[in-house]
């Protein structure tokens, strides 16, 4: 099987769909967005996850940073707790941690489209 990184037009493609949908979301789910953008996203989640409408609007929508780029510090968090359960046989060694970000298909992309600001 072909890693996506080796498909450079295919991951750069992916990357900046990536980017324009959470741009998108951010945008129809901000307090000052079009309202009808915003029932579009929620009879979407509703749809894809047979969750009823309602619920979903009642629903904390999550953060993404509308950048592309990951929580780190949050996953760490997250993966420091699963493996303290145990559910994380082997801990993944602090070299390999550092380099499992990838980040760099992302910085090209933004270095073409443009940085926004992150709030957070």
């Amino acid at each position: 099987m072909t890693r996506l990184l080796d498909n450079r037009p295919a991951a750069m493609g992916l990357v900046r769909a990536y980017i324009r949908g959470i741009r998108d979301y951010l945008a129809a789910m901000s307090p000052e967005g079009d309202a009808a953008a915003r029932e579009q996203v929620y009879a979407l989640i509703a749809r894809g996850t047979s969750i009823d409408l309602d619920t979903v609007r009642a629903m904390i929508p999550p953060y993404f940073n509308p950048n592309g780029l990951p929580n780190r510090e949050s996953m760490m968090h997250c993966y420091g707790f699963f493996r303290d359960q145990g559910l994380i046989p082997q801990p993944v060694p602090d070299s390999v941690m550092q380099t499992i970000w990838g980040t760099e298909p992302i910085e090209e992309v933004l270095a073409e489209i443009g940085r926004v600001p992150e709030n957070y």
